[in-house]
């Protein structure tokens, strides 16, 4: 530390005339030894002033041995001890402590501290238990105790999507007019179902994929006209629900040679 501000105030001087710096020189010195301009300005003050007393010009630290700001002593053993919902900010934990939000910043940096997301996981009645528990037993063979490799099982749902966004970007010329887009209600934008079905995916012998698992996806809905005594427009309505999920079974059929000798199970 003495060693680098000695040659500091070496360089200053060797860039001085009679005793004055030209302009920028600390800053040319500052960024020689990557310091900070204030510290070879204090410097520079220092030698300055030893040579006004006609003392020798000591520019070492004056701070020596235990300086600088201590640390505050924080028992981390008191974060598990503060309810859950008063620590879901740093904010809100620095408050409960009595430390600043920094401190913990810098703790969450340092691995101190780490953030976790928390979602909510669906409760399990007894039934629900059972009811999963007779499933799994369900996908058992009886003969080899193992379980089926489900080639012959259509996993069916639903999907709702939106008819449009309340939002949308466009690119578009400079020339060209700003569509318009209307609608009845943007709170109650129209809904769209499909059904999706997919199975498991078919591999020769070399690994190769020739049957991806994906059957089709059907809609459920057809566009209608309701008339309404203020205006006219249209509602997406489901309709035929039961048809579509006999299209699932003869779409397996036909898109893989193996659906013909398997027994399918829609779920």
């Amino acid at each position: 530390m003495d060693k680098e501000r000695q040659a500091i105030y070496e360089a200053l001087l060797l860039r001085s005339m009679h005793g004055k710096l030209k302009r920028r020189t600390t800053t040319i010195v500052a960024n020689l030894f990557n310091v900070n301009r204030c510290c070879v300005q204090s410097i520079w003050r220092t030698a300055k002033k030893c040579l006004a007393e006609g003392v020798p010009v000591d520019v070492s630290c004056k701070r020596k041995k235990n300086c600088g700001r201590k640390k505050v002593a924080i028992d981390m053993s008191r974060i598990a001890t503060i309810p859950l919902d008063k620590r879901t900010t740093l904010r809100a934990l620095a408050h409960e402590l009595g430390v600043t939000r920094s401190t913990l910043h810098r703790w969450f940096t340092q691995g101190k501290l780490r953030r976790h997301s928390n979602t909510l996981k669906p409760y399990l009645r007894d039934d629900n238990k059972k009811a999963w528990l007779q499933y799994c037993v369900s996908m058992i063979d009886g003969g080899t105790l193992q379980f089926i490799d489900m080639k012959n099982i259509i996993h069916i749902d639903e999907k709702w999507f939106n008819t449009t966004k309340k939002a949308k970007k466009y690119y578009m010329l400079p020339e060209e007019e700003d569509p318009l887009r209307t609608i009845h209600n943007k709170n109650s934008i129209p809904k769209c179902m499909l059904l999706c079905a997919v199975t498991e995916p078919r591999y020769d012998n070399e690994g190769k994929c020739y049957f991806d698992g994906k059957l089709g996806i059907w809609p459920f809905v057809r566009q209608v006209y309701f008339y309404s005594p203020m205006q006219m427009f249209f509602f997406l309505f489901a309709l035929d629900q039961g048809c579509q999920f006999n299209s699932a079974v003869p779409c397996c059929r036909n898109q893989h040679k193996e659906a013909a000798n398997i027994e399918t199970r829609v779920l």
